[in-house]
């Protein structure tokens, strides 16, 4: 369970700082809500996006791997 700790600590941190960027992002372009047809916030938000759908599966399956190969 160790590997799946430090994954997600290392995760976690590269999550915030896409938060941070995307806010930064919107903030610099005064753009609220949406992209406003900007490809570069889009292309910020969508990476925010895909990370925060795709990598919590990822530390889910990778503590199933870690815990099975610990009961074998």
């Amino acid at each position: 369970m160790n590997i799946t700790m430090v994954c997600a600590a290392i995760l976690a941190i590269l999550f915030f700082t896409l938060s941070f960027r995307t806010i930064k992002l919107r903030r610099s372009l005064k753009i609220g809500l949406g992209d406003g047809g900007n490809p570069i916030l889009l292309r910020a938000i969508r990476a925010h996006s895909n990370f925060s759908e795709y990598v919590p599966i990822s530390i889910l399956l990778l503590y199933f791997v870690e815990l099975k190969s610990e009961n074998s």
